[in-house]
């Protein structure tokens, strides 16, 4: 005899995951450097030296005179030879008027008056002596200092990272299940 009976099966709950690591990545940071330098000048701005010589009387020495000089030289013995006329001409009147003295003043006067002029000579140097000018002018040298610049140019690209979390998914790979079979419960009747 078969009797019916009950069969069960069950399968249990799966779990399956699927685990993705954590990932990082960097760039350090880069900094570009860049230097300029304009080198320093120096200017020189030289006045030179000089010597100064005047050579006025030298020329005038050897009767080379400028006109002006020469106008002023014959305006000057004009003027002494007028005054000293002047003066000649007083001491005559003044003989002449002093009749009280019993003498004869117009044959005196005559007397002094010379018919040939006196002439002086002299040796001498032409040019004089220390009749050349000179004088020295010292020179000068003057320095300007240009300073040189630096220009520094820093270009930096930033810290760069970049940082993915892990992450786990999880699904099922078989669900739970309970079957429930009746086995048997036929019954054989003979005949």
């Amino acid at each position: 005899m078969n009797l019916p009976r009950i069969q069960l099966n069950q399968t249990f709950y799966k779990l399956g995951w699927d685990t993705q690591q954590p990932s990082y990545s960097f760039n350090p940071s880069r900094a570009t450097l860049s230097i300029e330098q304009r080198p320093a000048e120096m200017v020189l701005n030289p006045t030179p030296p000089r010597v100064l010589i005047d050579q006025t009387e030298c020329w005038a020495d050897m009767d080379l005179k400028h006109i002006f000089r020469r106008n002023a030289e014959f305006a000057s013995y004009g003027k002494q030879q007028v005054l000293q006329y002047i003066s000649r001409v007083m001491q005559e009147g003044e003989q002449l008027r002093a009749i009280e003295n019993k003498g004869n003043a117009i044959a005196s006067i005559a007397k002094s008056k010379k018919l040939i002029p006196d002439h002086q000579f002299t040796y001498r140097n032409v040019p004089g002596n220390f009749s050349l000018k000179m004088q020295g002018v010292p020179g000068a040298l003057n320095m300007e200092w240009r300073e040189g610049e630096i220009t520094v140019g820093v270009q930096q690209t930033p810290f760069e990272h970049h940082y993915e979390k892990g992450k786990i998914t999880y699904h099922t790979l078989q669900k739970n299940r309970l079957d429930i079979d009746v086995i048997g419960g036929t019954i054989d009747i003979a005949k």
